[in-house]
This record gives C-alpha cells, sequence and structure tokens, in this order.
C-alpha cells in the first residue's frame, strides 16, 4: 500500500486496520461488500464484519454492525476500539480510506460500548483522486497496490454523538 495506515491512527489500533482490509480485500464485491470493520475487545480478541448491500435500502447491514454481532456471539463483550475501511476500485489499486459509523452505528455503538475508540475520516487527501466508474461486477482486490488516503481522527463512541443517552442495560 502506499501509506500502509492511515494518519492519525493509534498504535494500538493498526491490528484492527490490517484485519479491516485483509476481510475487505477478499470479499469486497462491487456494490455488495464495500466496507469492513474490525472491532477489538478488552481481552484482545478481534471480531471483523462485512458490509451487506440490500436491494431495499434498510435490509443493508452495516460492517459495524456485523462485527458488533460477531463479538456479542463470544462471552468477552467489551469493546475497546472500532476501526472500519472503505475500498473503492480505480487505477493503481484503487482507493482504500477509513470510514466513519454512519447515523444508525453510532447508536449501536453508544447503546454497546460508549467509550470504545472510533474514528472519522479527516478529507485530507494528499492525492489527487478521480477514479473511473468501476466495472459491474470486481470482485477482490490487491490490498498492496490501493492508495491509503487521508488521517483519522479519534473520538469515543459517545463522543460521536454528545446529545445521546447511552442505555443503561
Amino acid at each position: 500500500m502506499d501509506n500502509e495506515l492511515p494518519r492519525g491512527l493509534h498504535p494500538d489500533d493498526t491490528d484492527l486496520w490490517y484485519a479491516a482490509v485483509d476481510l475487505l480485500s477478499r470479499c469486497y464485491r462491487t456494490g455488495r461488500h464495500e466496507v469492513a470493520a474490525a472491532l477489538r475487545t478488552a481481552n484482545g480478541r478481534i471480531s471483523t464484519g462485512l458490509h451487506v448491500e440490500g436491494s431495499a435500502g434498510r435490509s443493508s447491514v452495516c460492517a459495524e454492525g456485523v462485527a458488533l454481532g460477531n463479538v456479542f456471539s463470544g462471552a468477552d463483550t467489551e469493546v475497546l476500539a472500532v476501526v472500519a475501511a472503505l475500498h473503492r476500485p480505480g487505477p493503481g489499486g484503487g482507493l482504500l480510506r477509513p470510514i466513519a459509523p454512519c447515523g444508525v452505528c453510532r447508536e449501536l455503538l453508544v447503546d454497546h460500548c460508549p467509550g470504545a475508540r472510533v474514528y472519522t475520516h479527516e478529507n485530507d487527501v494528499l492525492v489527487p483522486v478521480e477514479l473511473p466508474a468501476a466495472p459491474e461486477d470486481v470482485r477482490g482486490f490487491d490490498p498492496s497496490r490501493a492508495t491509503v488516503a487521508g488521517s483519522v481522527t479519534a473520538w469515543t463512541a459517545l463522543g460521536l454523538m454528545p446529545g445521546k443517552n447511552p442505555r443503561g442495560w
């Protein structure tokens, strides 16, 4: 990868970035699986999830929600950090960058792990990125050829939604 890691990523979370990128590089499919997420629990376990697009908007499931479900299928359920990666195909391997949780995922993360470290992408791309429309059905990609763009800012999940009251369950 051109810049292997997004600038600003906490050193403790590099393994999450690589886990999300690894999953996405193997499972990427245009319009169906374009985001992967990785979460780390208090015991160091990493759980991943893949975005699953549906034909009806609400039927889509975000990568963070899938990863969170994987966390809760085990005994170690205290999430400490969340990293998500987005891939866009294009020349020279395309673009690979962190992506912030959507509004629904922010709600989920605040409900279940309000103190977890999450990231927002800063739009400070230093390379010109004009990607042509992707071929109809791209499957997988080589992350060593992708340009990692931009930097991130770390927040707590609750910090992304300061007006939300955490659930008391």
